[in-house]
């Protein structure tokens, strides 16, 4: 122990009798070197940094006028760097004076942008098209890529409609664009469109599972959303929501890297509904009976419901649980991750070997994944260039049952009885059809526990490729891509459950497989060249095949000897089994030419001619054309002098591009379908042909603008775009004597419009600290031009109508609390007296006014601190479940005056409730009577706008000559919080929910959606 302590004492030792030393000797040579750093046009650089190589932490910023002191050897070589401009390392030798001329950095003008099949330089586009670096997304603690992307864009609106671990996203680029069809976006990863649908055939409410969930985020290195119709066309009948295009990283050649990347961390509900206690539950019911008492005559006494239900309020032992702390948790969240990069000139390789494992905040939910990938590439000869990007993913996502079922595990805690416990005394759960309130159909917390519901999926996505250099100009690239899933559904409901047990089925369980295989083949030539006098040609010219094949099989049974045996083997009776498959076809032909003059006039053309295998013999290939203009007016010679503008670029484009997601394989054919007559199997006609039936075609115009400020330390994009939609896939309805109910046309019109900025500037860019920072907002109006029946009432809460968006909420309007009575004051819109359904009006819709995200990142020294702000404004949100914790001691099945039966607890915010006549209140005086309580009524709909505190991390990234000293080239450590804070008016668990994710026309409904999660990480980065 002593000798332990003896060594560092004399190292310490050491350095205070050597560093004086050294140190008088280095003063003993150094002198002052001084000087100015300027642009090439003599402009003075203020807040430029001037360093010493030797020693990162000697140096100094330039003022006002450019100038700098430093204090320098012969030997030391000073590193003089300004953002936006060429870093320059000079040798200062026997010079005194340093007078520096920073190069413009061209990189930057010239960054390479992913725009399908191909690249560009950024100066060069002149379509509209948004960035997402990887270091944006990195090591977010999310189950997906998309989910990564909310608030980083303008024009992009991603919403996480369920906090369930896995479950979908939804994202809209400048709108909704189709009633029936998918208004999702097509995803292109390393140059293959992807499957993003939803393949599980488990029913678990409204939502979705997501198929990008199969893929690690932290694979990517970079993301391009492509908006406008210049942009998407050379996607043709797939581009119309546009394309997100994704590029994993790939090795560099030098030296190998190997690196380990880890967080973990835990995760809670971002909001608790605060409801009642038992006491305050009890109070309520026996005002109820009171205010009845005032307004409609009856003689109850004022403990009426508690002496019927044989409790004392003031019973200090009076059981009271809090369901929604039952059934949620805190929970667990870790990722890890091994890679390895590298190669030599010819041949360059990147590899990762990932595992992910988030445990859900609600009982009986989780997502794990574990993903490899391998991408090649290398050099054949001088000629060919040969490459692979292989990627294999499983992943397994324990559900639950939630919105939009009776039997969800939210829903029925909404209206759980604190009165109820969890178990009885004998452990077995509670029944709650043995307490008080008709809404709780079981337990929740044994739907959470016990009922049993797995989606399992191996997904492998591989490409392999080969690009010949045909000449200096031009080379032709071919491909063979593979995008395989093998999905398996398995659901069991347990013996003990009241869905069991009301069936009489004694425990029942279905399984249920998918497998998708779709190939693509692709070949097209790019050519590149420049020729004298400015002008500059860059085309490509292609074909892409590409087929989907998909079975599906599907067995239930019940009547189960125990809840211990789970698997259909040992069931009593197959009550059904089934298999299935379909596939689908698309012949594609596409070019796109840009040209330039003097780097001033860039001009853009494309074109797909896309064939079908889902539309009719007549329709069946589309072309879908676009072109494009942008006028570099910085590069004029009436430019030259100015010292504002480093960027100024108008540009339009106009386009056509198609939808063909969201119908069936088989719409425009004519189908049969088996039946039997007589125990005999027949064919039965089961749809009409469709010889016309063809894509959704929309049409976009954007006008738009790229502004570069002071050296483009600030950037501005600003664009306005018109997007129509016609020939929408609906199904119009006939006349039953045909024997059918409908058919699938090509009707309907619809239409968004609107602005959307983008900014970014780096705002501080000292030698110690740095702050850059992006904000992007927008605004964009739907509507539905045309339909074949207007005013179509869609549910109880949605119509669709002409001259309103998608999501037009429809319900019974009231005009507040009277006052002096205390009940609602409702509106009698047809003026017949009676309160019923035909009052419903067009009350409000669930698309935001607009939306957006405030991004910030600042450095300091070896800190980072990133922080991400996303917000909407202006939508509405119809609060269903709030119809079900705030009844206000309605008895919708108790007799009132004998035995009444509440829908269940209620909300706090009843304790605002109306109790006396001069009361001004949004809430109603309670009742045991429905006289205030209308299910769907805007009583229910809320303000959804939010803002939330998406992101924020902090980080520390160790110096090199530390990292160099332990044997690492990178060390990184950080500290992340996700939905740290939301600040909005709504009264439920979360504004963003979705009960109907799948259906975007009856979007911004709540009733029992499982809610966002709060998550706090902590993570480590190494490279050696």
């Amino acid at each position: 122990m002593r000798s332990k302590l003896i060594q560092p004492l004399l190292f310490c030792t050491l350095l205070l009798v050597f560093v004086p030393l050294h140190a008088m000797e280095a003063n003993a040579q150094e002198r002052e070197v001084s000087g100015t750093v300027s642009t090439a046009t003599g402009e003075p650089l203020a807040g430029a940094t001037v360093r010493l190589a030797a020693d990162a932490e000697t140096g100094t910023v330039t003022d006002i006028d450019g100038y700098y002191s430093i204090s320098a050897t012969a030997d030391d070589v000073i590193i003089i760097s300004f953002i936006g401009y060429q870093t320059q390392e000079i040798l200062v030798g026997d010079r005194s004076t340093i007078n520096v001329v920073l190069q413009l950095d061209q990189q930057l003008l010239s960054e390479v942008v992913v725009v399908g099949y191909g690249v560009q330089t950024r100066s060069d586009l002149t379509g509209s098209i948004a960035s997402i670096s990887a270091d944006e997304i990195a090591n977010q603690p999310v189950a997906s890529l998309d989910a990564a992307l909310q608030g980083r864009a303008s024009g992009v609106f991603v919403s996480s409609p369920s906090g369930t671990p896995g479950a979908g996203i939804t994202i809209n680029i400048r709108g909704q664009t189709s009633l029936s069809a998918s208004s999702e976006p097509l995803y292109v990863i390393d140059g293959v469109p992807v499957i993003s649908e939803d393949l599980s055939g488990l029913f678990s409410g409204g939502q979705a599972t997501n198929s990008l969930a199969d893929l690690n985020p932290n694979d990517i290195a970079s993301i391009e959303i492509l908006k406008d119709a210049s942009a998407t066309a050379i996607y043709g009948s797939r581009g119309a929501n546009g394309v997100v295009l994704i590029t994993t990283k790939r090795g560099e050649a030098g030296q190998s890297n190997i690196g380990f990347n880890m967080y973990t961390g835990f995760q809670n509900i971002t909001n608790q509904i605060d409801m009642m206690s038992s006491q305050e539950f009890l109070g309520m019911m026996n005002d109820a009976a009171l205010q009845d008492n005032r307004d409609l005559g009856t003689d109850y006494s004022s403990t009426h419901v508690s002496d019927i239900w044989g409790f004392d309020p003031n019973d200090p032992d009076l059981q009271n649980t809090r369901w929604y702390d039952e059934i949620f948790r805190t929970s667990a969240v870790s990722n890890y991750e091994l890679t390895a990069s590298g190669g030599s000139e010819n041949t360059r390789y990147f590899t990762s070997l990932s595992y992910f494992d988030q445990e859900g905040v609600q009982f009986g939910t989780g997502f794990e994944r574990i993903s490899g990938r391998v991408n090649l590439d290398t050099k054949v000869t001088d000629w060919l260039d040969f490459g692979t990007n292989i990627t294999v993913n499983r992943t397994v996502q324990d559900r639950t049952i939630n919105d939009n079922s009776l039997y969800g595990v939210v829903i029925n805690t909404l209206a759980g009885d604190p009165l109820m416990p969890v178990y009885e005394a004998d452990g077995s759960y509670a029944d709650p059809f043995n307490y008080f309130g008709w809404w709780m159909l079981d337990n929740p917390l044994l739907i959470a526990n016990e009922y049993q519901r797995f989606t399992r999926t191996v997904r492998g996505l591989g490409t392999i490729f080969g690009v010949a250099t045909i000449t200096d100009q031009l080379s032709l690239r071919s491909s063979l891509s593979v995008d395989y899933t093998s999905l398996d559904d398995e659901a069991y409901t347990p013996i003990i459950s009241r869905e069991s047990v009301n069936a009489q089925r004694n425990g029942f369980g279905n399984f249920g497989t998918t497998q998708d295989f779709t190939w693509l083949i692709e070949n097209y030539l790019s050519y590149v060249n420049t020729f004298s006098g400015g002008h500059n040609v860059n085309a490509v010219l292609g074909t892409s095949f590409q087929q989907s094949n998909r079975n599906f099989s599907s067995i239930s049974a019940q009547g189960f000897p125990s809840d211990q045996f789970l698997k259909l083997s040992v069931a009593a009776q197959v009550t059904s089994a089934s298999t299935s498959g379909t596939s689908w076809g698309l012949a594609s032909y596409f070019f796109r030419g840009n040209y330039s003059f003097d780097d001033r006039y860039l001009f853009t053309t494309t074109g797909r001619l896309d064939g079908s295998s889902r539309f009719g013999d007549n329709f069946r290939y589309g072309f879908f054309p676009s072109a494009s203009v942008a006028w570099r007016i910085t590069n004029e010679s009436f430019m030259e002098n100015q010292r504002i503008f480093s960027e100024l670029k108008p540009r339009i484009s106009y386009g056509i591009t198609g939808n063909q997601e969201g119908i069936g394989n088989f719409a425009s054919r004519g189908l049969f379908g088996v039946s039997d007559y007589r125990a005999t199997p027949t064919l039965v006609p089961t749809q009409l042909s469709n010889a016309n039936l063809t894509w959704e075609s929309t049409r976009q115009l954007d006008v738009g603008i790229d502004i570069g400020l002071f050296d483009d330390r600030v950037n501005l994009s600003a664009d306005y775009f018109i997007k129509t939609t016609d020939d929408l896939l609906l199904n119009r309805l006939i006349p039953g004597i045909s024997g059918f109910s409908s058919v699938t046309e090509n009707i309907g019109k619809v239409e968004n419009k609107g602005f959307e900025f983008d900014i970014r500037g780096a705002i501080i860019s000292g030698r110690d600290l740095t702050w850059s920072s992006s904000f992007n907002i927008s605004f964009i109006r739907n509507e539905v031009l045309q339909l074949e029946v207007d005013r179509q009432v869609l549910n109880d809460s949605h119509i669709l109508a002409e001259g309103h968006p998608i999501g037009t909420f429809y319900l019974i309007d009231h005009e507040g609390v009277d006052p002096q009575t205390g009940n609602m004051l409702w509106i009698d819109e047809n003026g017949d007296g009676v309160i019923d359904s035909g009052d419903r009006r067009i009350v409000g819709n669930a698309q935001p006014d607009f939306y957006g995200g405030w991004g910030n990142s600042f450095t300091f020294k070896g800190f980072d601190l990133n922080m991400l702000f996303q917000f909407t404004y202006g939508n509405k949100i119809f609060n269903h479940s709030r119809a079900s914790y705030e009844n206000l001691g309605w008895s919708r099945i108790g007799i009132p005056g004998i035995f009444p039966l509440p829908d269940g607890n209620n909300h706090r915010l009843a304790n605002d409730r109306w109790m006396q006549p001069g009361d001004e209140t949004d809430i109603p005086r309670a009742s045991l009577t429905n006289k205030n309580w209308r299910e769907y009524s805007s009583r229910w709909l809320e303000d959804a706008s939010y803002l939330r505190l998406k992101t924020l991390t902090l980080g520390y990234n160790f110096s090199p000559e530390f990292t160099q000293r332990i044997g690492m080239r990178n060390l990184r450590l950080y500290m992340q919080g996700q939905n740290l804070l939301t600040f909005t008016n709504y009264t439920g668990l979360d504004p963003e929910v979705n009960q109907n994710a799948r259906n975007p026309l009856v979007a911004g409904s709540d009733f029992g959606t499982h809610p966002q999660v709060r998550t706090i990480s902590f993570g480590i980065n190494i490279e050696f």
